[in-house]
């Protein structure tokens, strides 16, 4: 799997989790201090995340990371 692709599952995880809780995208970069845009590309696959910023988004979805990264 490249790594492009990677990107794609876990932002489709991330979205997957978040529509599952019943955030909006706007209501979710607020609590990762963000804004709409960002979890849009996010959710897209298009950012290289550091591990710092992938355990603020799953601290934000109540996730541990290796829960994010299985799915």
């Amino acid at each position: 799997m490249q790594t492009n692709e990677r990107r794609e599952r876990l932002g489709a995880a991330i979205r997957q989790e978040r529509v599952q809780q019943h955030l909006s995208q706007t209501k979710f970069a607020y609590m990762i201090g963000s804004d709409q845009s960002y979890v849009s590309r996010l959710e897209r696959g298009e950012y290289n995340l550091k591990f710092d910023r992938l355990c603020e988004i799953a601290d934000a979805l109540n996730l541990d990371v290796s829960e994010l990264l299985s799915r």
